[in-house]
């Protein structure tokens, strides 16, 4: 099992609750730097205390910084705390150690503890290093300037520090010139997970609370749902979730616990140097308990908004009418996201979407897994996924909504053809100027999504906040609203829009719906971007950022105090002039210091006054500044710290306000999102070959002409060998698929299920003709190895999954089952195998069964008009030494294959020669044996029914029963016919 960078999921009673502890499993450091061991008398330090007490009796006196330090560890267990010292970040104690270890950085004693250090433009890589390796990381910034402080009661004391941000890897919003963070999926998930028992043992089955927030998008999924001694449901969920920290009770089931833990290392395989964090709710709210928490946070939500947005979210499903252990889930994680300023990220209840959905098919785990659908199953990382095949999209947001439409196949005809209409104006019209343009405007927009929640945190820096206002606008102005013109009229917009009508250049419903759309953000950009001067923004000047100043009180305050504070210096300037005699003299600056008076040293001594302040000197002058000059540059300071202070409040208010229409720009991303997406399917199909599928009315049609593993024929040197298959209508429902090993069985099966999850999600497809039904679930039951890391073994396994699959198999369901039952004996596989078949028989699923068990050939015997029996062909070429060389064909035939041909397999392998040839020999044994014996079995069937006849005729005849002496003598008399009766 792969290591979770988490603490134990067990209760620590010493720690405070809902303050988990740094986990112990970490990743590897692969650094050279040096690494010191913590000073005797820093083992022992008290934490929280001025003092303490060496081994030795010695007492330990720590500086202000120490004691500073050892509080703020106190108050922030389990957080790996950066400290601003000056124009520096150090780490101290042991976090200096980790440190040391995971970025690469000398670790030194220095007082009484360890310390290591990190410069100031470097804090952003080294956090994200930290979080990828599962660690909660606190910035703690200095709390008041030099200026201030001089001007404070405590100016000779520390400067007051405290924690001003706190990130995990799933709470990291990053910026948006910077690179996200490398975390499992597209995005940075945490997903909170509360269970309770439903019988005496918890094992066996449990419901469960599930919630998951991507706070970098606003995203927010939640599902409750029971679950059997497999956890399948919630392996299903984790699997789509791909969560990069998870948050659960402290008392989860063994079984729960056993997932948890398997999937976060699973997920952190992908993604190098990643470690999946798991913290616990140390005490689980109970329902009445998360109904307060919730509905006092969407009260205070609700005071804090205009009247009309309070009014659109009560329009919405109230939290409080979620399923009750989501609310429990719900209410952990308001609490949780709190210390991180995230807890507003719940704020609008439109971005609640429920895991499962009517409109769109929910695939279990083990199909995501099996059809490789986000990640490869070779090192699970996203490249040689089905996801990575159709990704061309522009935009961070088309990438997040592309991965959602992989995972959820839709249901609905209609949805399903709005989609493949899209595609189909894209090819149709490539000149269309509408279609240009949207390309163009994808291909230059940045991530919106992202942008647009970091001003709802109030993370954005003014850049950043330009850059997406003024994005919105740009979208805006390329889409000017028309009034539904007529089809041929040409409207003649403003400078850089479309110049033609909506109705004039598109007939896809999804298309034009987008451009009708997009516009109406244009409004609400523009009277934004009225508000802030524009070169300000993008130097992120937040002083002189608002063009209505009036609008903020204590900034226009704080910006006349700062005037006359320059004022003043200007006048203590004239009156170094008069001192000097110099009426020309100005101000000089020197690196930091400012408002220095200039003299040649040689003047000097005879026209400085004695009280003059001398700053600093080179060789020619020295520079002063009187004690008036001094004190008014004290004052000038602190009025510009206020002026900062105010600045900063000004444009967190102006934040609020943007975010006030996060409705409005949501609704835009999607547009813009849907738009990448349908660009990116229709650019995949144009280049690949791919074919607009058909879909049918019909229940279980699958009609493929030279289907093709789309996976498979993009990254493999080789040419894909297509194959025609047919389901359904004229032809039957299920298929017993045979042939020798690496034949392309698998491949085929696959193609089969990736063809149908691509038409289900409004895509073409692989294939030079399709027609296929929409199915109401793809279930895919391949390969079998023992799970020991939750306890299971390989029969375990596959009987579970088939047991899920059978339970929820319906006749719209496409099912594709590898090798069943070759995880016991082969007489137990095969009786299981033929028995699920002739279920999936009776319950008219669509079904591929892939096997080497040639008894299944019976079943197809049994029902001619449901089953049919294929093969995957080759060639069998003899050679001089008696052997054959097979060549694979990867063409359907029809029929049972002749054999596996698993020599040859050997052979391609490389096992050594003199093994393959004991193998064949035992084969051949195994073989004439097993002949044997079935022919044993029939001569004994025989003879038992010329027996019974005999009998009865003789009784027929009046004879009576034969027995006495005569009977043995008959019996061998019958079985020595019977043998030469049957060929050997």
């Amino acid at each position: 099992m792969s290591p979770t960078n988490t603490e134990d999921l067990e209760e620590d009673e010493d720690e405070e609750e809902d303050s988990p502890s740094i986990g112990t499993s970490r990743s590897k450091g692969k650094g050279k730097a040096k690494e010191v061991a913590p000073s005797r008398l820093a083992k022992f330090a008290a934490k929280g205390k001025s003092t303490a007490t060496s081994p030795g009796g010695d007492a330990i006196k720590y500086t202000p910084l120490e004691q500073q330090v050892l509080a703020l560890r106190k108050a922030n267990p389990g957080v790996l705390l950066i400290v601003e010292v000056g124009y520096k970040f150090r780490f101290f104690d042991e976090d200096a150690r980790v440190a040391s270890r995971i970025l690469n950085i000398a670790c030194f004693p220095q007082q009484h503890m360890l310390t290591a250090s990190i410069p100031t433009h470097r804090l952003d890589v080294h956090v994200k290093r930290l979080l990828n390796a599962g660690y909660k990381v606190g910035i703690v910034r200095q709390q008041e300037t030099a200026a201030l402080k001089k001007a404070s009661a405590n100016r000779s004391a520390p400067f007051t520090r405290a924690v001003s941000a706190l990130y995990t890897s799933a709470t990291y919003v990053d910026e948006l010139d910077s690179e996200p963070l490398a975390v499992p999926g597209s995005t940075a998930t945490l997903v909170c997970i509360v269970e309770d028992g439903m019988g005496p043992s918890a094992d066996a089955k449990v419901k469960i609370g599930l919630l998951s927030v991507a706070p970098s998008t606003g995203a927010v999924v939640y599902d409750e749902f029971e679950d059997g001694f497999m956890r399948a449901e919630l392996e299903t969920r984790l699997l789509h979730l791909q969560p990069s920290e998870l948050l659960v009770q402290h008392d989860l089931s063994s079984k729960t616990t056993a997932i948890v833990k398997y999937l976060a290392g699973h997920a952190a395989a992908g993604v190098p140097d990643f470690e999946t964090r798991i913290e616990t709710i140390k005490k689980r709210p109970s329902l009445s308990k998360a109904s307060t928490i919730v509905g006092d946070y969407y009260t205070a939500k609700r005071r804090a908004k205009a009247a009309q947005h309070a009014a659109q979210d009560q329009a919405r499903t109230d939290p409080l009418d979620l399923p009750k252990l989501v609310l429990v889930a719900l209410a952990s994680l308001i609490k949780h996201l709190e210390p991180f300023g995230l807890d507003r990220v719940f704020r609008h209840q439109s971005a609640f979407v429920p895991f499962a959905s009517r409109a769109a098919m929910t695939l279990n785990g083990n199909t995501v897994s099996n059809l490789e659908l986000l990640n490869n199953s070779t090192d699970f990382k996203e490249n040689g996924s089905l996801v990575s095949i159709l990704d061309r999209c522009k935009t961070a947001m088309g990438k997040r909504q592309l991965r959602r439409w992989v995972t959820k196949p839709l249901l609905s005809k209609e949805l399903v053809e709005e989609r493949l209409q899209a595609i189909s104006e894209v090819h149709r019209n490539s000149a269309s100027l509408t279609l240009s343009r949207i390309r163009d405007l994808l291909r230059h927009l940045p991530d919106l999504e992202r942008g647009l929640s970091r001003i709802h945190f109030g993370r954005a820096t003014p850049s950043e906040l330009y850059r997406v206002l003024e994005a919105f606008q740009r979208v805006g102005r390329v889409f000017e609203e028309v009034d539904s013109p007529d089809e041929d009229q040409q409207v003649e917009l403003g400078e850089g829009s479309l110049r033609q009508s909506a109705g004039g250049s598109l007939h896809s419903s999804l298309l034009l719906g987008i451009v009708k759309r997009l516009p109406r953000v244009r409004p609400i950009a523009d009277s934004l971007l009225a508000q802030i001067d524009v070169k300000r923004a993008r130097d992120n000047n937040k002083e002189h950022l608002q063009t209505d100043v009036s609008k903020y009180p204590e900034l226009e305050a704080a910006k006349e105090g700062l005037a006359k504070a320059q004022a003043g210096m200007q006048e203590e300037l004239v009156a170094a002039r008069k001192v000097l005699r110099k009426p020309a003299l100005q101000f000089t600056k020197v690196a930091l210091e400012e408002f220095l008076i200039e003299v040649k040293i040689a003047e000097a001594k005879n026209i400085v006054p004695a009280d003059w302040i001398k700053i600093n000197s080179t060789k020619q002058a020295y520079r002063y500044r009187s004690p008036a000059l001094q004190k008014r540059l004290e004052v000038l300071e602190q009025w510009q710290e206020r002026v900062q202070a105010a600045a900063d409040a000004a444009f967190q208010t102006f934040l609020q306000e943007v975010s006030s229409h996060y409705e409005q720009f949501r609704t835009a991303i999607n547009a813009l999102a849907t738009a990448d997406c349908v660009f990116s399917l229709a650019q995949v199909a144009l280049a690949s070959n791919w074919v607009r599928p058909e879909i049918a009315d019909e229940v279980g049609l699958v009609d493929i002409v030279d289907a093709r593993h789309p996976i498979i024929e993009e990254i493999s040197p080789q040419p894909f060998v297509p194959n025609t298959i047919r389901f359904g209508g004229e032809h039957r429902k299920q298929m017993v698929l045979t042939g020798l090993n690496m034949g392309g069985k698998s491949s085929l099966s696959r193609s089969v299920a990736l063809i149908a999850v691509l038409a289900q999600i409004g895509s073409y497809v692989p294939a030079t003709q399709c027609r296929i039904s929409l199915f109401d679930s793809i279930f895919t039951r391949m390969g079998a190895a023992d799970d020991v890391a939750r306890g299971r073994s390989t029969f375990m396994v596959e009987l579970s999954e088939t047991s899920e699959i059978l339970r929820l198999a319906t006749a719209r369901s496409l099912i594709i089952l590898d090798e069943l039952g070759r995880g016991t004996s082969t007489n137990d596989g095969q009786a299981i195998a033929a028995a699920v078949l002739e279920h999936l028989v009776a319950k008219k699923s669509t079904c591929i069964f892939v096997t080497h068990y040639p008894a299944l050939a019976l079943v197809a015997k049994r029902y001619p008009a449901s089953v049919s029996v294929n093969h995957m062909a080759c060639l069998e070429t003899p050679r001089e030494d008696g052997h054959a060389d097979v060549t694979f064909l990867y063409r359907l035939a029809d029929g049972l294959a002749s054999a596996s041909h698993g020599l040859n397999v050997a052979r391609l392998a490389e096992l050594p020669d003199r093994i393959i040839e004991v193998a064949r020999v035992k084969g051949e044994e195994l073989r004439r044996a097993t002949e044997e014996r079935t022919r044993q079995r029939q001569v004994s069937r025989l003879a038992e029914i010329i027996k019974r006849t005999a009998l009865l005729s003789a009784a027929e005849a009046g004879t009576g029963d034969v027995r006495g002496d005569s009977q043995g003598e008959e019996k061998e008399r019958l079985l020595d016919l019977c043998e030469a009766a049957l060929p050997r």
